[in-house]
């Protein structure tokens, strides 16, 4: 008798492991799209508080203006990357870039940027001043350190030919990604990278 239910309860254990790590799978799916989706909407205006004093921070070549809070430390430490410290294990990196060829610019670049993810993976938008705005969200990294980073690119057409983008990507850990303090980050970036210059 105990040599035939032994197999039964392997298969037993078994399916129980599958279901489990099904589960699993699925809650970390409807997690990450109720953090995406909450990303890409924005949070409503006035929800959170002053991060306190900010701080202008310009690339050498004036390619790009950002204010950033002053309790972040970094800057650029090469003309076309800035990385910043912003505590906890949160970190935002900057980086500049110049597109170029037939087509880099005007409607193409529009084309370009929402070809870049699925219509429900991202957001894009053409903000006051003709600067194009593209958002999305990435989960990142394996256990021990699982990561997410909430990405913003904005984007500036100087010509058909020839484009002016900035990609910033915020990465905190994990477990720390629906936090209200991250929140609070994450509506203050949002708002000065709309706020934020391209330069020529």
């Amino acid at each position: 008798m105990v040599r035939l239910l032994l197999p039964l309860l392997l298969v037993v254990a078994g399916a129980l492991v599958v279901a489990l790590v099904r589960d699993r799978r699925e809650r970390e799916r409807l997690w990450l799209s109720e953090l995406r989706g909450s990303f890409l909407h924005g949070a409503p205006p006035g929800v959170f508080g002053s991060t306190g004093s900010l701080i202008e921070h310009e690339a050498p070549d004036r390619r790009l203006r950002l204010r950033l809070p002053a309790a972040w430390t970094g800057g650029f430490h090469e003309p076309t990357t800035a990385s910043f410290d912003c505590g906890s294990g949160r970190r935002l990196r900057v980086d500049l870039r110049t597109v170029e060829g037939s087509g880099a610019g005007g409607q193409a670049l529009l084309e370009s940027l929402a070809a870049t993810r699925p219509e429900p993976e991202r957001s894009l938008e053409t903000l006051t001043g003709g600067h194009l705005l593209l958002k999305y969200l990435e989960a990142r990294g394996q256990n021990p350190n699982p990561q997410v980073t909430f990405c913003w690119q904005l984007a500036r057409s100087l010509s058909s030919e020839q484009a002016r983008v900035a990609v910033l990507s915020f990465t905190v850990p994990r477990e720390q990604a629906g936090e209200v303090f991250v929140r609070a980050d994450l509506a203050h970036l949002d708002r000065e990278v709309r706020k934020a210059t391209l330069g020529d």
